[in-house]
């Protein structure tokens, strides 16, 4: 409990010294100094242990984010179809859907990288974004994979069951992922349709 205490006393010191080292936000601050600091203060207003934690953020994003590039190499070099060994599966099927989840998580992981930089510079990080920050990319690819689904049965109004190529499939993918708040409330909207209520 002393631990937590003094870990607590760090981390109020900590933001209230942030607060006095801050300045008023300004017409140009999202071109110049979108995290309000003040000129020549370039140390981290993050206790050590927080800068700890940011920077392993960082770094499972940027896995993540390899991972997906990755992915869709293996994908696109038609080496997903052996390692599966699924002598059944439709190879085309496989690389269409295997598109649609590595693009949606390669979207995530862009989002989540995007959404880490700004909330760190800006001292909104919180270890209770933590779970959001594991399992976003993730739900993106998921995500990414059911509007996939949903397009090519055409509940969208258009489909790319009939393109060639797998680039319409890693757009349809990245979009998904990058904007999974967005797919999510679409996907809410057919639900609503077919099933006549809302649900939750």
């Amino acid at each position: 409990m002393a631990d937590q205490r003094l870990v607590g006393n760090d981390a109020s010191s900590a933001a209230q010294e942030a607060e006095q080292r801050s300045v008023a936000a300004r017409p140009d601050d999202e071109i110049i100094n979108d995290d309000e600091r003040e000129r020549f203060f370039w140390e981290s207003r993050y206790p050590p242990v927080a800068v700890a934690r940011i920077r392993l953020d960082a770094a499972y994003v940027v896995c993540v984010f390899l991972l997906s590039l990755g992915g869709l190499l293996i994908t696109w070099r038609g080496d997903l179809f052996d390692l599966v060994g699924c002598q059944s599966c439709s190879r085309v099927t496989l690389g269409r859907y295997s598109y649609l989840f590595f693009a949606g998580l390669l979207g995530g992981s862009l989002f989540g990288l995007k959404y880490l930089y700004k909330v760190v510079a800006r001292g909104w990080w919180n270890l209770d974004r933590e779970l959001w920050r594991f399992f976003s990319p993730w739900l993106a690819g998921g995500m990414a994979l059911g509007v996939g689904a949903l397009a090519n049965a055409g509940l969208f109004g258009f489909t790319v069951n009939d393109s060639p190529s797998g680039a319409s499939f890693v757009s349809l993918g990245f979009i998904a992922g990058y904007f999974a708040d967005s797919a999510s409330r679409k996907m809410q909207e057919i639900a609503d349709t077919l099933f006549g209520t809302r649900l939750h």
